[in-house]
C-alpha cells in the first residue's frame, strides 16, 4: 500500500472512507474523484521534481464536544495555510469525525501554483504559532502541549523530525525523573545524549542540549518546557509532589493503625467477660 509520503496514498487515507471523511473545500484540485485529485497533486508537483517529498499534511484537532460548524472550520483551515505561506498553492480541507473529537486533516503541495517550492523550515513551531493564534481568534479551547499522534512526522524536514522525536522522548521519562542526571540515563537508553553547560564562576548549570543522530537541539529549542530551568523547575515539583504522597501514605497508615488499636482496646476478651459478669 503507498504511504502517505506520496500523494496518492495521502488522499486515499484522508478521504477515501466516506462513513470518516467529508471533504469540505479543494484549491486546485478536484475532490469528486480521488484518482483526479492525486493526479492534480503530482502534476503540479513534478513542476519541481527535486523536491522529494512534496506532500503536507497537517491535522488540526478541536477538543471533544466542540464543533465549530463546517464553515467555521473552511475558515480555520485557509487562515491555517495562509500562516504557514500555503494560501497559493493546491489544498483539501477534509474532515473526520471517526474520534472523539473532531480533526481537520489538511492536505497541500509543497510546490506552489507558480512552480516555486514553499520554505517549510521550522514547520512545527510556525503550524504551533498558526493554532495558537486561531484558538484565541476563534475562542476555541485552547489544548496544551504538542500531539503527536497528529503530526506525520514522515513529510516533516529531517532536522523537525529529529525535534519532534526529542520532544517525544523527553516528554516519556521526564515524569519518572528525580534529577537532571537520571533524564540523561534515560534518554542514552533511547539512544540520545545530554549535555549541561555551567557557568564557569559559579558552576551552576545555565543550559542543556540534547542530540540525536548526528543533530544536537537546546532543550529551548526543542519547547519552552526543557530549558535547563524548567526541567529542574518540573523535577523539583515532581519531588514535592512525591514526598507531599508518601507523608500522605504515611499519616493514613498512622491512622489506621491508631484505629486498629483502638478496637483491639475496645474489644478486649477481659472486658467482654467483666460485662457479661
Amino acid at each position: 500500500m503507498a504511504g502517505k509520503s506520496t500523494f496518492g496514498g495521502a488522499c486515499r487515507y484522508v478521504c477515501e472512507d466516506k462513513k470518516r471523511s467529508l471533504i469540505l473545500e479543494c484549491q486546485g484540485v478536484r475532490g469528486h474523484d480521488l484518482a483526479l485529485m492525486e493526479k492534480d497533486f503530482t502534476l503540479q508537483s513534478q513542476l519541481r521534481p527535486e523536491k522529494k517529498m512534496p506532500v503536507f499534511h497537517a491535522v488540526l484537532s478541536f477538543p471533544p464536544g466542540e464543533d465549530p460548524g463546517n464553515s467555521k472550520m473552511v475558515e480555520i483551515g485557509r487562515k491555517y495555510l495562509k500562516e504557514l505561506g500555503m494560501s497559493e498553492t493546491q489544498y483539501a480541507i477534509v474532515k473526520h469525525t471517526d474520534k472523539a473529537h473532531l480533526h481537520l486533516h489538511i492536505l497541500a503541495n509543497w510546490v506552489d501554483n507558480q512552480g516555486a517550492i514553499i520554505r517549510n523550515s521550522f514547520i512545527i513551531n510556525r503550524s504551533n504559532i498558526a493554532a495558537q493564534k486561531l484558538t484565541a481568534e476563534y475562542g476555541l479551547s485552547p489544548e496544551t502541549g504538542k500531539h503527536l499522534e497528529k503530526t506525520d512526522l514522515a513529510n516533516l524536514p529531517d532536522v523537525d523530525s529529529k525535534k519532534y522525536r526529542l520532544y517525544g522522548a523527553i516528554q516519556e521519562v521526564l515524569p519518572h525523573c528525580r534529577q537532571v542526571e537520571d533524564l540523561a540515563v534515560q534518554l542514552l537508553r533511547k539512544g540520545i545524549s545530554t549535555r549541561l553547560r555551567y557557568d564557569k564562576e559559579t558552576g551552576e548549570r545555565i543550559g542543556i542540549s540534547f542530540r540525536i543522530e548526528g543533530h544536537a537541539f537546546k532543550g529551548s529549542a526543542i519547547d519552552p518546557e526543557y530549558s535547563i530551568q524548567e526541567i529542574q523547575r518540573t523535577l523539583t515539583l515532581q519531588a514535592e509532589r512525591e514526598l507531599k504522597q508518601q507523608q500522605q501514605l504515611k499519616v493514613q497508615e498512622e491512622l489506621k493503625k491508631a484505629e486498629t488499636m483502638k478496637l483491639k482496646e475496645e474489644f478486649k476478651p477481659t472486658d467482654r467477660l467483666r460485662h457479661r459478669m
